[in-house]
């Protein structure tokens, strides 16, 4: 145990000073006489009591501090260190009870995520398990097998793009992906990606309107910079009765580079906008698994930007915002 260790070191290193300190000040009352030898040798043993008082207080100290992180690595995070000095010791027991914090809330935080992500895998599974017992013990007539067949497509494609996000969230946990920065024009990406959700617009009924400024470059991983605008088009899309109108503007605003997705749909509860970026949050319920804003906003922060949300009743914007590259002109 390495505290106790320090522990014991701490009494054996005490002791040694004390016994030193009788053996000079003995040798020196030697030469000067009994009374003094006698008056001193009361004074060391005094201090000496004194001594083994305090270093006993402080190996108390650090056996509390081992028992903690002995509870620690048992996985323990509840019990905090009643030890309130100012020492180095008591500095020592603020840091671990702050790293205990800590190591609470990951742990929560884990724990909610395998339930929640073992929840939203069990569900598509289970309805998939059903159409499948479905189809095997009857005969279904053609109508009810293509609407069979049809759903169960959609939950096969749900379960991929779950999967996919939990691959993603997993890795950047892990810090597992790597972040280019590199030049890139925003119109160009957001006019990729509404190009990708044509057919879903049209199914939907909500024209794509995109605004483009060639001048807005920002430094950025283009492929994740399309990733996020993919979550953004495919949220509107979700949370938004057909017919919604959306656009994407691409501008610079100073040193800001931004792309921002607008929508006229009912907007997010004021009660849900503090929570539309956390990991399994789906307000409305609607079909989703709440982890693709909670991506975006991660792939955001690790290019440097930030992801805004405004949103009030016919009118939600999300607006990326990612540092400005810098002109030819300007590296010259």
């Amino acid at each position: 145990m390495i505290l106790g260790s320090v522990r014991n070191r701490l009494v054996a290193a005490f002791l040694a000073i004390t016994a030193a300190a009788i053996g000079l000040v003995y040798l020196y009352v030697v030469l000067i006489g009994d009374q003094i030898l006698i008056a001193g040798g009361v004074a060391l043993l005094g201090a000496l009591a004194a001594g083994w008082i305090v270093a006993g207080a402080h190996a108390e100290r650090l056996r509390r501090l081992e028992a903690a992180a002995e509870r620690l690595a048992e996985g323990d995070f509840s019990a905090t260190i009643p030890d309130q000095g100012s020492d180095e010791i008591g500095q020592l027991a603020a840091t671990l009870n702050e790293m205990q914090e800590r190591l609470g809330r990951l742990d929560t935080a884990r724990r909610d995520f395998i339930a929640n992500a073992s929840h939203e895998l069990r569900t598509p599974i289970f309805s998939l398990g059903g159409f499948v017992e479905l189809l095997d013990e009857e005969e279904p007539d053609p109508a009810e097998r293509e609407e069979f067949v049809r759903t169960m497509r959609e939950q096969v494609a749900r379960l991929t793009k779950l999967t996919a996000d939990l691959l993603d969230l997993s890795k950047l946990d892990a810090d597992a992906i790597e972040f280019k920065a590199e030049p890139v024009e925003l119109g160009e990406i957001a006019g990729r990606v509404a190009s990708e959700f044509g057919p879903a617009a049209e199914r939907h009924r909500s024209p794509i309107a995109l605004h483009r400024d060639g001048a807005a470059r920002a430094l950025a991983d283009p492929d994740r910079v399309a990733q996020i605008m993919r979550i953004l088009l495919d949220n509107a899309l979700t949370h938004t009765p057909e017919g919604t109108s959306i656009s994407i503007t691409a501008q610079l605003q100073g040193q800001t580079a931004s792309l921002v997705v607008k929508d006229d749909g009912p907007g997010v509860d004021p009660h849900e906008r503090a929570q539309v970026f956390d990991r399994f949050h789906t307000g409305d319920r609607v079909s989703g698994s709440g982890l693709g804003l909670a991506i975006a906003r991660e792939f955001t922060l690790r290019m440097g930007g930030k992801l805004a949300l405004s949103s009030r009743r016919g009118l939600t914007e999300i607006e990326l915002r990612l540092p400005v590259a810098a002109t030819e002109g300007a590296r010259g």
